[in-house]
């Protein structure tokens, strides 16, 4: 028996949903652009919609203000710094400090991959507060879920308790760590990614945690 033709309401919406993305992308590669040359302040939702090339009603419609925008940049910065590379990675480890390295250097790569936008970004505006929060708040969860699984292994600090340990790791993991290393130290990014991990272990796991 042949097999059923497809829907082709189910095709409408499909290529509806890939126009969709699409135009979120667009929006948010030209908002990154804009904020990277003109700053946050200055950079208007018309000024956005004219580089992405679609009407300002299409950016109220997709984010609904430019604090919205401001926060959606961040999962853009994120997949310019090969995201769903290093969530695969991240969840494949299964040693403590393995995924403990991991996530240092995915902290360096997501910063460095970044760094134009976050240096722009770091005018005291009601859009840097948004996107700094989403920021964190997404590092938290990620965060959240790797202590889970070391802990869930029994090589965090006895005294330790996984909700301190994300505490602990949210506070190494910022921005303003990252920065103080690199543009106050003048370290590079690779002695940072070394340097956090190092002290990520240190600061969560029990001595005789293994890497094997």
């Amino acid at each position: 028996m042949a097999a059923p033709a497809s829907s082709p309401r189910r095709y409408r919406s499909s290529r509806r949903e890939a126009q969709a993305a699409q135009t979120r992308t667009d929006i948010l590669t030209a908002a990154r652009e804009l904020f990277e040359s003109a700053g946050f302040a200055a950079t208007t939702i018309s000024a956005v919609a004219a580089r992405a090339g679609v009407s300002t009603q299409t950016v109220y419609a997709v984010f609904g203000s430019k604090a919205k925008l401001a926060a959606g940049m961040v999962e853009l910065m994120e997949e310019s710094a090969d995201a769903a590379q290093w969530r695969a990675r991240l969840d494949t480890e299964r040693d403590p400090r393995r995924i403990l390295r991991a996530f240092a250097e995915w902290t360096r790569a997501f910063f460095v991959a970044s760094k134009a936008q976050l240096m722009a970004a770091r005018e005291v505006t009601a859009e840097m507060e948004d996107m700094a929060r989403e920021g964190n708040s997404r590092r938290r969860e990620a965060l959240t879920e790797l202590i889970g699984r070391i802990g869930a292994t029994g090589a965090l600090k006895r005294d330790l308790t996984e909700a301190d340990a994300v505490d602990r790791a949210w506070m190494l993991t910022g921005l303003d760590t990252y920065l103080n290393a690199t543009a106050g130290c003048g370290w590079s990014p690779e002695r940072f990614a070394s340097w956090l991990a190092e002290t990520l272990e240190q600061q969560l796991l029990e001595s005789t945690a293994t890497t094997r």
